[in-house]
Formats: structure tokens, sequence, C-alpha cells
């Protein structure tokens, strides 16, 4: 059963996804179609606290690690023999996250993801004053931008019980052995390339990496579509390995319909 899955957050242009050639989790609708187009289901479940799904507050992976975790187990569950991850922006961070509590991908791609939530806030702090155009995004953020940052480091763990130091995908791919290709635009003044890099140096074995020049945040695959799509389904495709106890079911043509 090929297919995708994807967790829709609403407050971000794209977000993350699941596939399987077999299955994948995907949050862009855009994406979603077009990995249909090459054969995969799709799944679109919203993320905590986002569109009808529960939950308060969203907790930039700590709690939605073992969300997805949840999803990869069903969709295994519903017969997917290979599920794989895709994710954007925050769901890049995200399904990368969730490999503390999930080790049954196939495969990872996360483009535009942050390496740990306490770096990313410091370096937001100077995106929102506009030092990002000038590259002092990193020396704004932790200079004039590092008390405001700290402070609502503060506020969430005494508001709401969540300790977001925590929430750390580079420390997630380090202690991982699922095979992760990381894309990231040099021009990205959202999330700074070097977000890429340290992902990348945490797990050398099995992490890849590919740093676009002339994109933006998420923008590879305007800059370089056909080498995008290339890199992502060759990967995929060479890491689609079925569990242990499942068969592998190979369509007839493109499936484009949700798991039932």
């Amino acid at each position: 059963m090929p297919g995708i899955a994807c967790p829709n957050i609403k407050t971000a242009r794209r977000s993350f996804c699941f596939t399987e050639l077999g299955t994948i989790v995907v949050v862009s609708r855009v994406m979603g179609r077009l990995f249909l187009r090459q054969g995969y289901r799709i799944l679109l479940p919203d993320s905590r606290a986002h569109g009808e799904s529960g939950g308060s507050v969203a907790t930039y992976g700590l709690r939605e690690g073992d969300d997805i975790h949840r999803w990869v187990d069903w969709l295994y569950g519903k017969g997917a023999t290979c599920v794989d991850g895709f994710g954007e922006s925050m769901g890049a961070a995200l399904v990368l996250e969730s490999l503390r509590s999930e080790s049954r991908f196939c495969a990872i791609v996360a483009e535009s993801a942050f390496s740990d939530f306490r770096s990313v806030a410091y370096d937001r702090e100077g995106y929102f004053v506009g030092a990002g155009h000038f590259g002092l995004e990193r020396i704004v953020g932790r200079t004039v931008g590092l008390l405001p940052a700290e402070l609502g480091l503060l506020y969430a763990r005494w508001r709401y019980g969540i300790d977001l130091r925590r929430a750390n995908p580079v420390d997630a791919v380090r202690s991982s052995e699922v095979p992760v290709l990381l894309i990231h635009g040099e021009d990205d003044i959202n999330i700074l390339p070097w977000h890429a890099r340290a992902l990348a140096q945490a797990d050398p074995v099995h992490a890849q990496l590919w740093l676009v020049p002339g994109a933006g945040h998420c923008g590879a695959v305007g800059v370089a579509p056909d080498e995008f799509w290339s890199r992502v389904l060759n990967f995929l495709a060479r890491h689609n390995r079925a569990l242990p106890g499942t068969v592998t079911q190979v369509p007839a043509k493109p499936v484009g319909s949700l798991p039932e």
C-alpha cells in the first residue's frame, strides 16, 4: 500500500509529512498532491492544538513526537509496509523529534528544520527585527533578543509546565539510525542554514545534507524542482524496505484515496 500521511499545521505555510511506497506522512497539501502522483497514499491529520485535533498548546515536538509515533503505529496497523517521513519547517523539526519514540521510519526527508528550540528562538528574535537581511540574526538574537527569549521559555515552563529547552531535534537525530535527508536553502533567513549543518553533524553516518544555493525558507523545490524531486524520491526509494512480518504490496496504479 503506497501512501502518504500529513499533519495539517495551519499556522505554518508548510509543515510535515510521513511516506511509504508503502506510506508517507505529510503536512503540505501541495506536496501531498505531488506525492500522490508518485503512487503514495496520503493521510492529513491535524497536528496537536491545530485544526480539529485536541491539545491546548503546541509543544514543538515534546508531545507531538508521541502523536506522530501513534500515527505511524496506526499506519502499520492498517497494513503499511514501509513508512517514511517528510517535513518542512516546524513540521520537519517535529518529524525529526519523533525519532526519540519512533524508530520504524524507513527514511525521513526534512527541509528547513531547526536543530534546537532555544537556538532558533534566539535567531527568531533577530529575524523579527529585520536583522536577517543583514546577516545579523544570530548576533542580535543572542544580545538584544536573549532576555525576551529566556523570559518566554520561563513563562512556558511556569504557565504550561513545558520545558521548551528540551525540544531538540539534534539530540533525536544523534540517537537514531533512521536515514535522514536534510534540505536547507542557503538564503534562508527564517531558520538559518547552520541548523541543518548541526543536524547533519549530529549523525554523519545516517544523515545527508543538501544545501540549496539561492533557496529561501522551504524554497528548494521552487529553485531546483527537478533536482529536488530526483533527490527526494531516489533517497526514499533507496531505503524502501518492509518491516519483518509485513507483506509488500505493489499497486497496479497510483493510489489517490485517503486511508480508511
